[in-house]
């Protein structure tokens, strides 16, 4: 992966040069998280904003407060307007742009969590946010290099290739902010794997760094290589500082507010590691290590298709739902089980970089193929009569109060 020779320093050495500039604003989004989450919890319980159980689709007990999204956001937000005004300028309006699709993906999901909002809605919002990404000059560009397929092989900046990746760029921030949105349904579940995924592209934007500066025959440097350091370690500390509240039994939830906005970080993240044509290796790694949403977001979108249902409609569907009703486990392990896989995802996306990207292309579709054969084998793909009958008792109580 990087040149020989006795210039390249230790790991060590190289960890300790990349996050020395931006360690800090892990520091502090740690602390304003675990700051800031009682402090919007005791808003919360004075405002009645709380998530109530309905005993089909949300089964905890009682009702427990929300807003710890504004926690999350507001920890992540503050180090991230510290650090753009005390940098050099050179990534400035990029940094402005993330920053500022995050306030509307932020703002999409408080108003979900308030107001209750049509999923036409909530889409809507998500779609300004990635516009907002893209005005700011934040674009998926990893179109891969095609070589010998009549059809394929185009050059960069033709149009196929522009229309290809526009695309993939809403696709991914979009996506991503439903995938972290419908993986919040466990205590500490969404804020603990968000904690793993976002090391693991820090450890991805660390890579990518070093072979920017060590790596054999690089010339054109990734342009944002150092600005997803920064932004996973905000990201990093800002759920790791909710998480302690989070836990089971859970004292708040982060809401809509927290579960988009977070899909939304971790997107740009995924978005910025595409940001060279022909390069999508590290687009695959960002893959891997966010593995968990997008194979747990697929398991509830066929479980429904199998079975006939909306894709739109809430129910247990979700891989953690189908290990604690169908096979009796409790929350606790259901989620250490998930972190541990999570884990799991993490290092396969930093191995993939030592192989050609089409190999990790390749590797990926078979982890996908694995899991769906998996899942049927346990029979997650197979909705009771129970379950189809308490879906419906739940859209049909939500339409009632629109």
């Amino acid at each position: 992966m990087f040149s020989s020779g006795e210039d390249i320093p230790a790991w060590h050495e190289m960890i300790g040069e990349f996050w020395a500039p931006a360690v800090w604003v892990f520091v502090a989004a740690l602390l304003l998280s675990l700051l800031g989450t009682p402090l919007f919890r005791w808003i919360a319980r004075r405002k009645g904003i709380c998530d109530q159980p309905d005993q089909a689709v949300k089964v905890h007990t009682t009702p427990i407060p929300y807003l710890g999204g504004c926690a999350i956001w507001l920890a992540w937000t503050l180090p991230m307007l510290v650090y753009y005004f005390l940098g050099d300028g050179s990534q400035g309006r990029a940094e402005v742009a993330v920053i500022a699709a995050g306030a509307v993906a932020f703002v999409t999901g408080l108003l979900d969590d308030l107001l209750d909002i049509r999923p036409h809605w909530k889409l809507a919002g998500q779609t300004i946010a990635a516009v907002v990404l893209l005005a700011g000059g934040v674009y998926w560009y990893a179109y891969p290099s095609i070589r010998g397929v009549p059809g394929l092989n185009f050059e960069e900046g033709f149009w196929v290739v522009w229309a290809v990746c526009i695309g993939m760029h809403f696709l991914v921030v979009i996506g991503a902010a439903n995938a972290t949105n419908l993986l919040d349904g466990l205590d500490g579940l969404c804020s603990g794997v968000s904690a793993i995924v976002a090391v693991g592209f820090l450890l991805l934007a660390t890579s990518l760094v070093a072979w920017d500066q060590y790596g054999e025959g690089v010339t054109d440097k990734y342009e944002y290589a150092s600005l997803i350091m920064v932004v996973a370690f905000a990201l990093a500390g800002a759920v790791i500082g909710f998480l302690p509240y989070n836990f089971n039994p859970a004292r708040i939830f982060m809401g809509d507010a927290g579960s988009v906005f977070i899909g939304y970080v971790l997107a740009a993240m995924m978005v910025m590691f595409s940001s060279r044509f022909g390069m999508v290796k590290w687009f695959v790694g960002a893959l891997f290590i966010f593995g968990l949403p997008i194979f747990d977001t697929a398991l509830a979108l066929i479980r429904r298709i199998v079975n006939r249902r909306p894709i739109m409609m809430p129910d247990r569907s979700h891989l953690y739902n189908q290990l604690v009703d169908r096979l009796g486990w409790s929350v606790p392990v259901t989620v250490g089980l998930l972190y541990a896989l999570s884990v799991v995802f993490a290092a396969a996306g930093l191995l993939v970089l030592y192989i050609r990207g089409r190999y990790a292309v390749a590797i990926y579709l078979g982890a996908g193929v694995v899991f769906l054969v998996v899942v049927w084998a346990l029979g997650f793909l197979r909705m009771t009569d129970e379950e189809k009958a308490a879906a419906d008792r739940y859209l049909a109580r939500k339409r009632r109060f629109r």
